[in-house]
């Protein structure tokens, strides 16, 4: 029996709504997960599997340092990776922290700002090497 591609879908900064339009195409999803292996997956399913992996899906931009490894990361464990949703593949509305300025806001709205650490901007989930703020 020949070995069944491995899925992985991932998270980023974003609202979780392109992986919840993902699971309610319940019909199509029953019968995808005859054909693959959903190996990681955590809006749907605690069990995880390691990688490598044949196709990952990305949602969410990247927005922090942690992100900007993670994405790296998944890249490496990736053998295809596809980006889905406005803010994977353009930045989404996290994007608009890219026409402002990152410090001003994070001291606006943070009562201890010295805590947060973020990039200067928001990107699409792809690894850049953008400036950053602390």
């Amino acid at each position: 029996m020949a070995r069944k591609p491995t899925l992985a879908v991932w998270k980023f900064a974003s609202c979780d709504g392109c992986q919840l339009s993902l699971l309610d195409c319940e019909d199509e999803i029953l019968s995808l997960a005859g054909e693959v292996d959903i190996a990681y997956f955590l809006e749907a399913t605690r069990a995880t599997a390691e990688g490598p992996y044949d196709l990952s899906l990305v949602e969410g931009s990247v927005t922090t340092h942690h992100d900007m490894e993670r994405i790296r990361e998944v890249r490496k464990v990736s053998k295809a990776l596809v980006t889905i949703g406005a803010c994977a593949t353009a930045g989404g509305v996290l994007a608009l922290k890219n026409f402002a300025d990152v410090d001003e806001y994070v001291s606006a709205v943070y009562a201890t700002p010295d805590y947060i650490s973020t990039l200067d901007s928001s990107t699409p989930s792809r690894p850049t090497s953008p400036s950053t703020s602390s």
